[in-house]
């Protein structure tokens, strides 16, 4: 199995920003210590969910402070960017990473975000894919051309080229919705799992959905392990792993409450975000339910990813600790999982797809 880390750098009120992206890199940097295969960034804006707003000047910071881990966006918001700079900035931290990087991609789902950057959600599925096209012509071509309904550059030479030939592998963030997985296996991509879709059971059901579509497709897939989003903390014992969490689990469930959500002022959705119409309530749901993470002792975490693993699931990047929670116990919980836990899958074959 994979496992690899997760950061958004959710600002609690506990902290300054300053305090909140420094404790993110030095949990990643004792990860890449540890063994961790890599670690996903999270792009955000305008709220505490998450600062990483610089998502590339973040990861290059990364990239400059680890030595093996990959470094992996999940994601970077396409329809928020122009893709030529998009192409540019991800070449540029696949050369000075050593082609480290793993680039992926989504269309965004907060429209508040859309607002404060002047793009109009309606438009992210449409964006998101001309977007794509571009990126993937500057990689590969000398020179790109486009005519498009977002995109019109002729003969554009987007230069440093990646290291990762023909290009950084690309992945595609989905939901739950069929729609999705459809549109990632279309093109041949790998899919990244989170949130609910991984908390509420539904992960290995997504996966075998793009599989299913890979197939129909007529795309190699076996070899392809997607990455699924998980919370963890790992305490020494149960009583601890029960009580630390107290007062800080919900964090990110209260700011999504506010800010999380696509739909239009009269709670429609716009056209491909329909299955967002009950997200906050799997959200609540999965705050409060068992299946919420990966959670307890080291044996016990070893118990939980193995059923995980018995559903096809075989690269998990987690989410350590909560917003706010004192950042010893968040290092200690890193630390017990890489130690702990990860050695105990080291030498087991993957589980069938």
């Amino acid at each position: 199995m994979k496992f690899g880390m997760f950061h958004i750098a959710p600002w609690h009120e506990s902290r300054t920003a300053e305090q909140t992206l420094a404790e993110a890199l030095e949990g990643i940097e004792l990860g890449d210590g540890l063994g961790f295969e890599g670690v996903w960034l999270g792009e955000h804006h305008f709220s505490r969910h998450g600062i990483l707003s610089g998502i590339f000047s973040f990861a290059g910071h990364v990239a400059a402070r680890t030595k093996n881990m990959r470094i992996g966006t999940a994601v970077v918001v396409l329809p928020f960017h122009n893709p030529i700079l998009v192409a540019e900035e991800a070449a540029m931290l696949d050369v000075l990473s050593g082609g480290r990087l793993d680039l992926g991609v989504g269309a965004g789902y907060q429209r508040m975000e859309f607002n404060g950057i002047g793009v109009d959600i309606e438009e992210s599925r449409d964006r998101f894919s001309e977007y794509l096209d571009v990126m993937i012509e500057a990689w590969t071509k000398e020179t790109v051309t486009y005519h498009g309904k977002f995109v019109n550059i002729d003969d554009v030479w987007v230069i440093p080229k990646p290291v990762q030939k023909p290009h950084p592998p690309l992945y595609v963030a989905v939901s739950t919705s069929p729609a999705s997985a459809d549109a990632a296996a279309k093109r041949g991509l790998p899919v990244i799992l989170g949130g609910p879709t991984a908390t509420m059971g539904q992960a290995s059901e997504a996966l075998a959905t793009w599989r299913a579509r890979m197939e129909h497709y007529g795309h190699p897939h076996a070899h392809l392990d997607p990455p699924v989003l998980m919370n963890v903390y790992v305490a020494p014992t149960k009583e601890e792993a029960e009580r630390d969490p107290a007062g800080f689990e919900n964090f990110t469930v209260n700011v999504l409450a506010k800010v999380g959500s696509p739909a239009r002022k009269d709670g429609t959705f716009p056209a491909g975000y329909e299955s967002w119409a009950t997200r906050q309530q799997d959200r609540e749901i999965a705050s409060t339910s068992g299946t919420r993470r990966l959670s307890g002792t080291p044996d016990m975490v070893i118990e939980q990813v193995e059923k995980f693993r018995a559903q096809g699931i075989n690269h998990i990047f987690g989410w350590f600790g909560f917003p706010g929670m004192p950042h010893d116990k968040v290092m200690r919980s890193i630390d017990l999982f890489a130690t702990k836990v990860m050695p105990a899958f080291a030498e087991k074959q993957p589980a069938p797809r």
